[in-house]
């Protein structure tokens, strides 16, 4: 069952953001996930889900990375009752994208593009204009 009072907290966190309007607010994994047990919060069109621990770890692993400076959740959607939706997971940093699409093959990922910050989180400002990976799902 999702924590009703994590979920609260992560949804002021979001709602803080002014570009949460626009499905672009940030958390981090932690926020993300701590108290997350909805399954429908992120890889919901996977045919075998394979849990949202499974996805914790491996954004957990890419993180602690040497060539990762930051992994960011973006939230798309917030509906009512639910945890909040994320469909792209962002990791800015040296790592090569070959390497990002090996290691989050697990994760089965929709596509995984290399992309530019074309506007300024509120969370994270000095990644304007920076490279990141997107990993999307459907």
């Amino acid at each position: 069952m999702v924590d009703p009072i994590k979920r609260s907290a992560l949804i002021r966190t979001i709602q803080s953001q002014p570009e949460f309007v626009e499905g672009r607010a940030l958390v981090t994994i932690e926020e993300f996930f701590d108290g997350n047990d909805d399954l429908g919060s992120l890889g919901c069109n996977l045919s075998e889900h394979p849990g949202l621990d499974h996805f914790r770890k491996i954004l957990n692993a890419l993180a602690k990375r040497s060539d990762v400076e930051q992994v960011w959740m973006q939230i798309y959607d917030l509906e009512e009752g639910e945890w909040p939706f994320c469909e792209n997971v962002l990791i800015v940093g040296a790592v090569p994208h070959s390497e990002i699409r090996r290691l989050s093959e697990p994760l089965q990922p929709s596509e995984v593009t290399e992309l530019q910050f074309g506007w300024t989180p509120t969370r994270a400002s000095t990644l304007r204009g920076c490279r990141y990976i997107n990993l999307w799902w459907d």
